[in-house]
């Protein structure tokens, strides 16, 4: 009786580990190919997760399929940035603009920094990994920086224009304002330059990398 009890206890034991080592494959399978980098079921989760909880957003059948498709173009954009920055060996990053980065996140959803990392991790997911997605968009920024720097070009009587239609609703105006407008829309002006050349860039590269959905 001992003995068929104890095989009982053993069959259960062992079909419980069975189920838990398929469910970890079914997680780990590899559901979309970018180039030779893979992407899993279990990263397409987390990514689901955490645009879920960044947007402030709940998770319901009219929305699902729509996050869904947003974590998968998420995941894809990702996985094409850092294969461009490891392939031009892109370490830099401004540190200032990480913790802005930071702050900023936590603020949109009405936390601080460690009530972040606090429902990240109560979703099981990681704060670190949160970091080095900001990592990744950053050197990416540095990179498109170095690299069309020089192709940046500002059309003056453009500016000038902005910079009037600016001080026609400003009061009392001097010349430390009227340099600091025209700073900011100097740097606005360059900001869309480079975010045009950031998505030029990334097209090209998307089109030359295969990705196949598994």
């Amino acid at each position: 009786m001992k003995k068929k009890i104890n095989l009982i206890v053993f069959v259960i034991i062992f079909f419980l580990l069975q189920n838990k080592i398929v469910l970890s494959q079914i997680e780990n399978s590899v559901i979309i190919s970018v180039g030779d980098y893979p992407i899993t079921r279990l990263d397409l989760l987390k990514e689901i997760k955490l645009i879920a909880i960044l947007s402030n957003t709940e998770i319901n059948q009219n929305n699902r399929e729509q996050i869904k498709g947003l974590a998968v173009k998420s995941l894809i954009k990702r996985n094409i940035k850092e294969n461009e920055i490891k392939r031009r060996n892109i370490f830099k990053y401004n540190k200032k603009q990480l913790e802005a980065l930071i702050s900023s996140t936590s603020q949109k959803i009405g936390l601080d920094k460690n009530g972040l990392k606090m429902i990240l991790e109560n979703n099981n997911l990681s704060y670190e990994e949160l970091i080095k997605r900001f990592e990744t968009d950053l050197k990416w920024n540095y990179m498109i920086f170095q690299i069309y720097k020089n192709k940046i070009s500002l059309n003056t009587v453009e500016v000038e224009n902005k910079l009037q239609l600016r001080l026609e609703n400003l009061e009392n105006p001097n010349d430390e304002k009227i340099n600091l407008i025209k700073e900011q829309i100097v740097n606005s002006e360059k900001e869309k330059k480079l975010k045009m050349f950031s998505n030029m860039h990334f097209s090209n590269l998307e089109r030359l990398i295969q990705i196949n959905f598994l």
